[in-house]
């Protein structure tokens, strides 16, 4: 893939990111009938841009140079520095009328009525073990088989449950329904397939590092037929049981299959020397494809 500036300005910037983020809130907000909470999706989608960057500008000077990605970061190193704290006091200003509700809920109620608020910020910063990403050797990535699943549960639990809990007045405990039980499930799946097949970008580096990604333990060449297809059809199933059980058009739910159709065949296009910039478009861009499609589909049967 041929790029321009602007490109890989959008894509390594984790701009794209956000852009994913938002389109996911926006599916849940449309599917779960949630009132519109533009602040909210702005702080989480800050809160996206802020968390990556700050990422890969902590793991860039000490990182071979494996891809464009790392280039990219050393050398706009003092632009992202100035961006982050732009965003962060951005993030504060967009935060501040939330803290006196958010501290009586967090501190009022028990911690089971706000689990949302801290247990997937947790997460996150478990990832990499602390607010300094790559100074810990105690952080969840070192579990490479449950790394996916961990950037998955953090994705979905923040496009999902964090605006249902924020919409909803405080209840003790916080239970989601079936229906968004549903559609977490739906999002943590396809986010972890897309994880999984996204570790085949860092093969070599996690080989040398002992991290027993999917892509080590059951080989590239195995994952689309051992795990991907499985993955699928599993989600498939879970995106046609609502017209099952509510009687809408089946042809509205094959909408939201058509996204595991994609992922099939995109995982059969990678390897070790495909460009991290062709897994950003192309992997991690079948998030916002998902979420319009499940729009689409739920504006058809509504």
């Amino acid at each position: 893939m041929r790029s321009t500036g602007f490109i890989r300005s959008f894509f390594y910037s984790n701009l794209f990111y956000a852009f994913c983020l938002l389109t996911l809130l926006l599916q849940s907000t449309i599917v779960l009938h949630l009132p519109p909470q533009p602040r909210l999706y702005l702080i989480l989608c800050i809160g996206t841009l802020l968390f990556y960057t700050h990422a890969y500008l902590s793991s860039a000077p000490s990182a071979t140079p494996t891809d464009d990605r790392i280039m990219w970061y050393r050398q706009n190193r003092p632009l992202l520095n100035i961006s982050q704290l732009i965003l962060f006091m951005l993030l504060l200003l967009l935060g501040l009328p939330f803290l006196p509700n958010l501290f009586e809920r967090l501190v009022t109620f028990p911690p089971t009525s706000s689990w949302p608020a801290w247990l997937f910020p947790l997460l996150a910063l478990l990832y990499y073990g602390g607010i300094q990403p790559g100074h810990s050797r105690m952080n969840l990535r070192q579990y490479g088989w449950i790394k996916p699943m961990i950037i998955a549960l953090v994705w979905s639990g923040c496009s999902v449950l964090i605006p249902l809990w924020w919409s909803q007045p405080p209840t003790n405990p916080f239970i989601p329904s079936p229906p968004v039980l549903l559609l977490l499930a739906q999002q943590t799946l396809f986010i972890t397939a897309i994880g999984i097949l996204f570790d085949i970008k860092d093969f070599d580096a996690d080989h040398n590092q002992q991290l027993k990604t999917w892509a080590i333990r059951i080989g590239m060449e195995h994952l689309p037929v051992r795990l991907i297809i499985p993955i699928s059809i599993t989600g498939t199933v879970l995106e046609i049981l609502p017209s099952l059980q509510t009687g809408y058009p089946p042809a509205a739910a094959l909408l939201n299959c058509i996204p595991w159709v994609l992922l099939i065949f995109a995982c059969r296009s990678l390897n070790r020397k495909t460009p991290v910039l062709y897994y950003l478009w192309l992997i991690d861009g079948l998030i916002p494809v998902k979420a319009l499609f499940g729009i689409s589909a739920h504006l058809l049967t509504h």
